[in-house]
């Protein structure tokens, strides 16, 4: 068996198949927005926000105020499969308590045919 030598290899070991990431930079509203489409190729993710606003997270439904997991200025939360199950999967919603307030997403999928040719 060769020695693994990279997090890379690790993670290929483990999983199967080889990981990529992708990168967002957007911005969110006063309206829900997806945040996140439904991936089962996703396995990981992680999400800043890079704003002065609240934002607020929910897993298929649009969150609120009062309804969702809310990340305060510079705050972040990540997923993981093996810790989150399912929920790293699901589709995403996004929600900001002022306009036009910025965050930042960073995804780890499986490589397969949904993976963009460099």
């Amino acid at each position: 068996m060769p020695r693994i030598t990279t997090l890379a290899g690790l993670l290929a070991d483990e999983l199967g198949i080889a990981t990529y990431t992708e990168e967002t930079s957007a911005q969110a509203g006063v309206a829900s927005a997806q945040l996140m489409p439904q991936n089962p190729n996703r396995v990981g993710w992680i999400l800043q926000n890079l704003s002065t606003a609240n934002l607020f997270i929910r897993p298929g439904r649009a969150p609120s105020a009062t309804v969702g997991i809310i990340l305060a200025p510079n705050e972040w939360r990540s997923m993981l499969y093996r810790e989150d199950m399912a929920l790293v999967a699901l589709q995403w919603q996004i929600l900001a308590s002022a306009a036009a307030a910025d965050y930042y997403l960073l995804e780890v999928l499986l490589s397969g045919r949904d993976r963009p040719t460099p």
